[in-house]
Parts: C-alpha cells; sequence; structure tokens
C-alpha cells in the first residue's frame, strides 16, 4: 500500500502542469489515497528508571533491547506529525512504522545516546506544570526536564515534544469530575489544553499537535475539546494496534498503546503486536 502511495505521489507531481490552475499535486494525491489504511502500533514507556514493583519504567538495558529488536525486525520510528501528515495529507509512511512514546517528560540522559546509536526518534509528552517546577527548582526525586533541557532535546531531531496536559496528571486525569457540568469541565480542559500550548511556545517555539492523555482517564467529550483546542491526535493507554486511514481524521483520536512492562524479554514482548497484525489481517 505504502509503495502505491510513493508512486501515486510521483504521477501526481509529474502530471500537473507548471502554473496549473486546477488540483494542486497533494489535492490529486488526496484524491487517489483517500481511505488507504495502514497498522501503526504505538508502544508507552515512561522513564528508564527502574525501581522495585513499579510497571512503570524499565532499565536502560530493557530499552536498548527493544532498539535492537526493532532495527533487527524492519521497524521504522515514527513520530506523531508523520501520523497526521499521513492522515491529513496523504504523506506516505516507512513499510513498518511504529511510534515510541514517552510520557510524563522525565530527563533523557541515557536515551539520547541510544536513539542516536539506532537512528530512532521518540514522541516525549511533557507535563506543563511539573517542567516549570523542575526549571525553578532544579534536580529533584524524579527530575523531570527544564525547558532548557526540552528544548535541546527536541533540537536533536530525536525527540518530539507534545502534551501530557499542564496540570491535570493527577488523581482524576482529564476527566470529568464528580458533579462537574459538560460546560464547566469543557471550559477547565479547554483551558489547561491552552495553557499547556502557550507555556510550550514560549519556552521552546514548539505547538503541540497531539495529547497523550494522564492515566488514560478521559470521558465520552474529551476528544471533541481537543479537537476544539486545534490538537490532531490523542494518545489513550488501550492496548491495541491502530488502523490509520487516509482522510479519516478522527482515526487519530484515543488511539492505542502498548504499556512497555519490565522483566520481559523484546522478543515476547513485541510478538504480541506480530500477533496482533496477523489477527487483524484475517
Amino acid at each position: 500500500m505504502r509503495k502505491r502511495v510513493i508512486i501515486l505521489a510521483l504521477l501526481a507531481a509529474i502530471l500537473m502542469p507548471a502554473g496549473s490552475a486546477t488540483a494542486s499535486p497533494l489535492e490529486t494525491l488526496m484524491g487517489l489515497t483517500m481511505g488507504f489504511e495502514t497498522t501503526v502500533p504505538i508502544i508507552m514507556y515512561h522513564a528508564l528508571d527502574k525501581s522495585p514493583d513499579n510497571i512503570w519504567e524499565i532499565t536502560a538495558q530493557e530499552f536498548e533491547a527493544d532498539l535492537e529488536y526493532l532495527s533487527k525486525n524492519g521497524y521504522t520510528t515514527v513520530v506523531m506529525q508523520d501520523l497526521v501528515g499521513f492522515v491529513h495529507h496523504g504523506k506516505p509512511l516507512p513499510e513498518k512504522p511504529i511510534v515510541l512514546s514517552f510520557d510524563d517528560g522525565r530527563r533523557l540522559d541515557e536515551v539520547l545516546p541510544m536513539l542516536e546509536q539506532y537512528d530512532a526518534r521518540i514522541t516525549m509528552a511533557i507535563i506543563g506544570q511539573e517542567t516549570d517546577h523542575y526549571t525553578e527548582i532544579g534536580r529533584g526525586k524524579h527530575p523531570h526536564m527544564t525547558w532548557d533541557e526540552v528544548k535541546a532535546a527536541a533540537d536533536t531531531g530525536r525527540v518530539e515534544i507534545q502534551s501530557h496536559t499542564y496540570g491535570l496528571h493527577g488523581a482524576k486525569g482529564a476527566g470529568k469530575r464528580r458533579g462537574e457540568s459538560n460546560e464547566a469541565y469543557r471550559q477547565r480542559f479547554l483551558a489547561d489544553l491552552h495553557k499547556f500550548a502557550d507555556v510550550l511556545r514560549q519556552n521552546t517555539g514548539i505547538v503541540p499537535n497531539s495529547l497523550a492523555y494522564p492515566l488514560g482517564i478521559i470521558s465520552p467529550t474529551s476528544d471533541d475539546i481537543i479537537k476544539e483546542a486545534g490538537y490532531s491526535a490523542s494518545l489513550s493507554c488501550q492496548e491495541k494496534n491502530n488502523r490509520l486511514a487516509v482522510g479519516d481524521l478522527d482515526c487519530l483520536f484515543s488511539l492505542s498503546r502498548f504499556l512497555r512492562p519490565p522483566g520481559k524479554t523484546s522478543d515476547s514482548f513485541f510478538a504480541k503486536l506480530e500477533e496482533g497484525k496477523t489477527a487483524e489481517s484475517q
């Protein structure tokens, strides 16, 4: 499918006369590829700082083993902007795309050298409030990146920065609170989304297009509010492969992610992704 998209894109560009007032190559491509689909698994990581009985963190050795596995098995790491480009504009994805998403915004001291070594990229969803906090106090027990570190990571070209909300990473996450009206929830969530985008842009010049839901907690109207705030995608905590189709903008919301647990080999963890793809194709 992806090869066909590339061929169609080239044909559209070649056949379009210079200065033509009719459809652009992009518009022609979108007409030809509308509805084309691909499967994209998304993996959820947090930090490489394994502590006893913490299901959210793995070791640096386990993460490096994952990168080695993906490289040997033909996967290419992509980021959320690549998924948005495929769905919105028909931009081709590699043959076996995969997104490695990191939540929270913890420091990347061990991660960045590995990304360079294995020619990989990640999507990092940071908590705006924590980044503000650690920018002010410096190091702490679970050090999140400062704004300077966020910008430096993004400038490597290996790390895409997205939203994990500004200040909703608590017990209720980004969901509606008990007794809260729909409109009050909408206004509160919108305010947080806009605040995150504002502080990120002010400190780094980056404009986010995706949000990873804290703890996966959402409400029936959450994605609608994210769309209203101008975001193009959202990430959930459900576990399954994602089917993306060119032109289907809704398929980018509440995308599923596989939590990478500690204590499993890369072979055994990634096997379930391959099993899921096989089941979906039958």
